[in-house]
């Protein structure tokens, strides 16, 4: 995502500062390209196109680096089709005219570049949300587990709030749907996994980020983990769990927490299976609002 979001920042640079320069002196910019601005008219559409708009295009592209992971995607989205259809258009120039002249090879190789460095990013994209793949070895047949996001929360959240009954937790409430939606949008603050089979959500799994200086970085807990009533027993309680270990892993958590109720054994066998040990603290909380 840091990735992403730098080539979005970088993008935007060469968008902005040609659109600056072409609206303070537009016959100076036209001149270096060998376009002539012979009347007032050709000077403001100069203005409007290769001013304004890369100047917009370059605040949308700036915009997502700085949005959310769907935004960020749909920032590279654009990115890629910008830069693409820049490179693409020079291509049937050279295949029409010729070779262009020093700055327009230069300007030509940029967007080459940057072309090249939006694709990558995408693939980085779509490297760091391929959960399910991580997941699938130990998924049961015909489950599927893929990271939820935003668009699927009318779809969770029946389940997060099954999880809060059974645990004699409140449920219900617009706080715990606007707890869910934020967790789903905000990759830094950690991530949901979601298990479906034929379609339908059957389960999820939960991991929220944290950082520790004992543990040199980035930890995180297993904050929710639950599979409905009628799919238990297939494993999927165990896949879910070792999915979201992937995860953890994949973006450099160093140590992972869970807790589990002392009467809860099923859960506490699952864990202890898994290599979670109890580290002899004593967990204490403290409510900050009223």
């Amino acid at each position: 995502m840091r990735f992403a979001r730098f080539v979005l920042l970088a993008s935007a640079l060469p968008f902005a500062a040609l659109g600056l320069a072409f609206l303070v002196a537009p016959h100076e910019l036209a001149a270096r390209v060998g376009i002539a601005l012979v009347d007032a008219t050709a000077d403001n559409d100069a203005r409007a196109v290769y001013g304004g708009l890369q100047l917009a295009c370059g605040a949308l592209l700036a915009a997502a680096a700085f949005g959310t992971e769907p935004r960020v995607r749909a920032g590279i989205v654009a990115q890629l089709a910008l830069y693409g259809g820049l490179a693409g258009a020079r291509f049937v120039g050279l295949a029409i005219a010729g070779a262009p002249s020093a700055l327009g090879l230069a300007l030509h190789a940029g967007e080459l570049l940057a072309l090249a460095a939006g694709a990558l990013a995408w693939r980085r994209l779509g490297r760091g949300s391929a959960t399910a793949a991580l997941a699938s070895p130990s998924s049961p047949p015909g489950v599927s587990i893929q990271r939820a996001r935003a668009r699927d929360l009318r779809e969770l959240l029946p389940l997060v709030e099954a999880f809060q009954r059974e645990e004699g937790y409140a449920a219900g409430d617009a706080a715990l749907a606007e707890a869910l939606g934020a967790l789903l949008r905000d990759e830094g603050a950690g991530c949901v996994l979601i298990a479906r089979d034929a379609g339908a959500a059957i389960g999820y799994g939960a991991l929220c980020h944290g950082y520790s200086i004992e543990f040199r970085g980035r930890d995180a807990f297993v904050d929710e983990l639950y599979v409905a009533p009628e799919q238990r027993g297939r494993g999927l309680g165990r896949a879910l769990l070792r999915a979201l270990e992937a995860h953890a892993r994949a973006v450099g958590v160093r140590k992972l927490h869970l807790e589990v109720e002392q009467q809860n054994a099923g859960a506490r066998r699952l864990y202890v299976a898994e290599r979670f040990r109890a580290n002899g603290r004593e967990l204490l909380s403290k409510s900050l609002i009223d």
